[in-house]
């Protein structure tokens, strides 16, 4: 266990705000980490990667906890920048499983239904940090997009859904945590960078028995996430579609994490 104190020492770096452990998992395993305490996050973990310090946060799913760990990352570590990374749905039909999203602006919107549905007015990320990603992407010869997303309330799975969302707002991808974590760096004055890799694309659908289960095993072992499957073996052949775009997915974010902390390291973006 790493105090706070110790991790003082280190210097000030970047805090990283995933979701879900599947998020995080390609990122701890290219670095240098230990586990933290704490009182808001399902994990938090410090340590360097690609020798910047780092803080590395597993929030849980949705708008609570993605706001009550963001605040705590930011009044125990005091970070330069917050960047918030983890899986998305993708509205744009040229996104592809694996490719990844930067996220310009941010636009929240209190549910899914088109016919009443209210956005937010647009948050935007940093725009120094923006340049950044774009440059180690394109460095990377990754595929990516770069533009407006959308964080909603609800797991958006199916394709006419997405569609919808995607005519009403413009919006490249949907999640449910980037606004929220964004809009507390705001209230903070610290940078804010949103990354998403797409994992369910618009003409996919993310199977109903996924979204049902996802907030019910968000923190329970591996063993009790794959139970339900076990049971259900027609579920199958949906989760091996959606377990190849989680692999690519996890790969596409622990690459870019790497090389964005590497540039980081270059050019740090100083708190406004």
């Amino acid at each position: 266990m790493v105090s706070n104190q110790a991790h003082k020492s280190m210097g000030r770096g970047l805090a990283l705000v995933v979701a879900l452990p599947e998020e995080a998992r390609g990122i701890l395993k290219a670095g240098d980490w230990q586990r933290a305490s704490s009182s808001a996050s399902l994990a938090t973990y410090l340590g360097h990667v690609s020798g910047v310090a780092a803080v590395l946060a597993v929030s849980g799913m949705g708008k609570a906890k993605a706001e009550a760990t963001t605040r705590e990352v930011i009044a125990q570590h005091h970070p330069n920048a917050v960047i918030s990374l983890g899986f998305a749905g993708g509205l744009a039909g040229q996104l592809a499983a694996g490719d990844i999203v930067v996220a310009e602006s941010l636009m929240s919107a209190d549910n899914t239904q088109v016919q009443t549905l209210h956005v937010t007015e647009s948050l935007a990320s940093n725009t120094e940090l923006v340049l950044a990603a774009q440059q180690v992407l394109t460095n990377q010869g990754v595929n990516h997009q770069q533009g407006s997303c959308l964080t909603t309330s609800q797991v958006v799975s199916h394709s006419e859904d997405k569609e919808a969302l995607r005519k009403a707002t413009g919006a490249l991808s949907v999640d449910m945590e980037s606004y929220w974590i964004g809009q507390v760096c705001g209230e903070h004055a610290v940078p804010f960078l949103a990354v998403r890799a797409i994992i369910d694309t618009l003409e996919h659908q993310l199977p109903d028995y996924v979204t049902k289960f996802a907030f019910a095993t968000a923190n329970k072992s591996r063993w009790r996430q794959v139970l339900p499957a076990l049971l259900r073996p027609w579920w199958i052949p949906g989760l091996v579609r959606l377990g190849a775009a989680s692999t690519r997915a996890q790969k596409g974010l622990a690459s870019f994490a790497v090389s964005f902390l590497e540039s980081y390291a270059q050019e740090p973006v100083a708190p406004k």
